[in-house]
């Protein structure tokens, strides 16, 4: 009963943000229902190849990376095998709450590899892969901020959340590394919570402690800085492909707040905040809320697009196992 009251929840707060969202459209001054047939008719095709095409190599990094943490954990894979199941993982995704619901999935398929506690290895480096991107995310945000729009008062106000973000991440790496303050910090989690509990929590910081390794990070910094560009890049030439014509500057700064915000699992695939909240952005950069929106929607159909490969792997899989 109270997973379906979440479920319909999740529902009505994606209706809702739904609807503000093309409340503020129709409130456009000098805004007609024939705007979006005139759009849509002098789109240019080649920036949306181009972007289909930064987000399908930015999952071939994204899945090294996961690959990478996996090995670290002891789950030894082919990578041919790791990216099918980071595949199906993107293509649930698109239904599951927030855009982190795949995760999930991913957790559950390693699961089913085997081997010695490979549910706790691979909810590790899952949870870990996906909580460096949003902490690269917040990096790539606060740095774009700072160069190229600290100076401007209307802008600077969101310089702060990444600040603020980069902050927070900061401490929890170092609860998570520092074993002196993991200890303490799961002393004080003794005192309010079961030991059933505490005692995952102490297990899940050792799991986690196998990460400090310089030449790990290393390699984490620089597959991350590929696949985040990529994956701003998709936003970049969805927006060539409708005219807009503003810097590329303006993207990295807000879609890492926008990929964060979506990233809540408090709707279904991360619709209604991730509009929102590019409408209130990408005004400040002179973009109309109806193409700002129509950005969004194209890189979602992009990443659908390319996560049906994940559903074609999904379905092989399952064929198989019907089989026998």
């Amino acid at each position: 009963m109270k997973r379906y009251l979440v479920f319909f929840l999740k529902v009505f707060v994606t209706v809702a943000l739904a609807y503000v969202v093309f409340r503020n459209i129709a409130k456009t001054p000098g805004f007609d229902s024939g705007d979006l047939g005139s759009i849509l008719s002098h789109i240019k095709i080649w920036p949306l190849i181009v972007a289909l095409l930064c987000l399908f190599l930015s999952n071939f990094t994204g899945c090294l990376q996961w690959k990478k943490l996996l090995e670290t954990q002891g789950v030894r894979l082919t990578y041919f095998h790791v990216f099918r199941l980071y595949f199906v993982g993107l293509f649930f995704n698109n239904f599951m709450p927030g855009n982190v619901g795949g995760d999930v999935k991913k957790v559950y398929d390693i699961r089913v590899q085997g081997g010695v506690d490979s549910v706790g290895a691979g909810l590790t480096a899952t949870f870990f892969d996906r909580l460096f991107g949003f902490f690269f995310l917040t990096l790539l945000a606060l740095g774009v901020g700072t160069l190229f729009f600290i100076h401007d008062p209307a802008q600077r106000v969101f310089v702060l959340p990444s600040l603020w973000a980069f902050l927070g991440f900061c401490i929890l790496f170092a609860t998570i590394f520092s074993r002196r303050i993991g200890n303490g910090v799961g002393k004080l989690l003794t005192l309010v919570l079961p030991e059933k509990i505490t005692s995952r929590f102490f297990r899940m910081l050792e799991r986690f402690r196998s990460f400090r390794i310089w030449k790990l990070w290393g390699s984490l910094f620089l597959l991350s800085t590929v696949t985040q560009i990529l994956r701003v890049l998709v936003h970049y030439f969805c927006g060539l492909a409708l005219g807009l014509d503003i810097a590329v500057s303006w993207y990295f700064f807000y879609i890492p707040l926008v990929a964060l915000v979506s990233a809540l699992p408090i709707s279904i695939g991360g619709f209604g905040p991730r509009e929102l909240l590019a409408q209130s952005l990408f005004a400040r950069a002179g973009v109309p809320v109806l193409e700002s929106v129509i950005v969004q929607l194209f890189a979602y159909l992009a990443g659908l697009i390319v996560s049906l490969l994940g559903a074609i792997f999904f379905l092989l899989d399952n064929g198989k196992k019907l089989k026998k």
